[in-house]
């Protein structure tokens, strides 16, 4: 299975429509380039094995956003990364880590808790 060609991240009210240029068994990656930014979207899926700690295998999944604003003869390149990991052991029921994850996700990622962390608060 796979996201679809392409994938549609909203930026202050405008979408960004990614296109996938790149896929292979356990991972895509989408890519828009613009005249001054570009938006590059990975998303990978991996085994991690069983440790000490965690005597057992967990699958991990993981997205990450990069967005670049080239450079122009005034402003330097930079770029911004924005990502997030969720790592289950192989066995867990994927209902219960959904609602998990997207427990975790609602509260991390409103627009007062993104504020707040770029504001430094811990």
């Amino acid at each position: 299975m796979a996201f679809g060609a392409t994938i549609s991240i909203t930026i202050n009210a405008i979408a960004k429509v990614l296109n996938r240029i790149n896929q292979d068994n356990y991972g895509s990656e989408f890519y828009l380039r613009e005249t001054l930014v570009s938006y590059r979207l990975k998303i990978r899926h991996s085994k991690v094995k069983a440790s000490v700690e965690k005597p057992y295998v967990q699958d991990r999944h993981n997205a990450e956003l990069v967005i670049t604003t080239f450079a122009t003869s005034t402003v330097p390149q930079k770029a911004s990364t924005y990502y997030t990991v969720m790592q289950v052991p192989e066995d867990a029921v994927m209902a219960t880590a959904s609602l998990e994850g997207q427990g975790f996700g609602s509260y991390i990622m409103n627009a007062t808790r993104v504020d707040d962390m770029l504001a430094w608060l811990s």
